[in-house]
């Protein structure tokens, strides 16, 4: 079980831990930050210099800026930074907004995601509604035959790519495909040289999503997954091989439409899935296995000159986020900073407690997510600067300066 910390409250600020121990006394947190993080009641928004929360919502848009939520049979856009309403659209009835293009012109309302997607019951047919935030467009009902689950929209809002489990009643396995929001139509995606997958080479998925990353344009989106039981990729199955791995990036052009799995060498993908994490840059994807003692760098957007080296192994739970000349790695209680060109490891600290997530603040610091909280940090030292606490706090998303 983890450890929950003890929620108080001083001079108006909610913070953990923060009045009744001399021995631990707790900086005023800095004002002038928002943070939004994953919650058992949805995404929050929480001003750090008076621990309110400002607003709960569904699923948040580009960059953070809407927040978008549903009440009955209407679409609402939330202020990302002030909470406010901003509009309200009438659409067909459906349980939850599920994703955001990256225009912010499109939203898919479906079902929640399932807990478990594989095994029975599954289903047959899958219902998707695409709706439009700000009403210019009236939103459209797709009826699919199969078990279907959303990706993520095209750079164009033209496709819907997403994932087909199959068989549909009792899925095992999935593969990627995109949805033609003009005809409706399901079909594969592109392989990297944009040529259409032949047929019976389309590939079939299995294991764990780790986590998905879009590239800082927004044109590509990274996931990671682990414990593939010799997976193949379309290029081994048109190559006639027979050999899979235990774990790969795939990468999704959201312009080109295509995909290409980054296999990635062992031991990654032996250990837990939540020991793996990846980061993104403007020049490459890094790749880290904590329990292992694995980093391993992609330059982008080729993908084709790639670095590995050690790092210290822990165990637990990891994150990692990047600036422009740093990285940052948490996991079994420690925090790390990463040289982004040798992949070199520094400790310069340990946290407080269970890492649930870890993101930039204001210039030199960092927000690492814990049980019901969040902590700051000094990115340079390690240093705790204060917390504020988060009631539900599943997991820590991202922090931006207050308007």
């Amino acid at each position: 079980m983890r450890r929950r910390d003890f929620l108080t409250v001083c001079g108006g600020v909610a913070l953990i831990g923060a009045c009744g121990s001399p021995a631990a006394p707790r900086k005023p947190t800095t004002p002038g930050q928002l943070l939004y993080a994953d919650t058992k009641t949805g995404i929050s928004v929480i001003d750090t210099g008076t621990g309110r929360t400002l607003t709960n919502a569904t699923i948040a848009g580009p960059k953070w800026t809407n927040l978008y939520t549903l009440d009955g049979t209407s679409l609402i856009t939330l202020d990302g930074t002030t909470g406010k309403e901003k509009t309200r659209t009438p659409t067909p009835t459906a349980q939850t907004a599920r994703t955001v293009s990256n225009s912010g012109r499109r939203i898919l309302l479906a079902d929640p995601a399932p807990t478990d997607p594989y095994h029975s019951p599954g289903r047959t047919e899958t219902r998707f509604v695409i709706a439009d935030p700000t009403g210019s467009s009236p939103a459209k009902t797709y009826t699919l035959e199969g078990n279907y689950e959303p990706d993520a929209f095209s750079q164009d809002d033209s496709y819907l790519f997403v994932v087909d489990y199959l068989p549909p009643t009792k899925p095992d396995g999935y593969r990627v495909r995109m949805l033609n929001l003009a005809d409706g139509k399901v079909s594969p995606i592109l392989t990297r040289t944009k040529q259409i997958v032949p047929e019976g080479a389309e590939e079939v998925m299995r294991g764990d999503g780790r986590l998905g990353v879009p590239s800082p344009l927004g044109d590509r989106l990274y996931t990671l997954y682990t414990h593939q039981p010799d997976h193949l990729h379309t290029r081994d199955l048109v190559a006639g091989r027979s050999t899979g791995v235990h774990a790969f990036v795939h990468v999704l052009s959201l312009t080109e439409l295509w995909a290409y799995c980054l296999d990635l060498p062992e031991p990654f993908g032996n250990g837990p899935a939540d020991a793996h994490t990846l980061a993104v840059t403007p020049s490459a994807l890094y790749v880290f296995d904590t329990t292992s003692g694995q980093a391993l760098r992609a330059e982008t957007p080729d993908l084709t000159t790639i670095t590995t080296q050690s790092i210290p192994k822990s165990t637990g739970p990891a994150f990692a986020t990047a600036t422009l000349d740093t990285l940052h790695l948490t996991s079994g209680g420690n925090l790390y900073s990463i040289d982004p060109d040798t992949l070199r490891a520094t400790r310069i600290g340990s946290v407080p407690a269970d890492a649930r997530g870890l993101t930039t603040g204001s210039p030199g610091t960092l927000w690492l997510g814990v049980p019901e909280g969040a902590v700051h940090l000094d990115a340079n030292t390690g240093e705790e600067l204060a917390r504020v606490a988060v009631p539900g706090l599943v997991s820590l998303r991202h922090a931006q300066p207050a308007v």
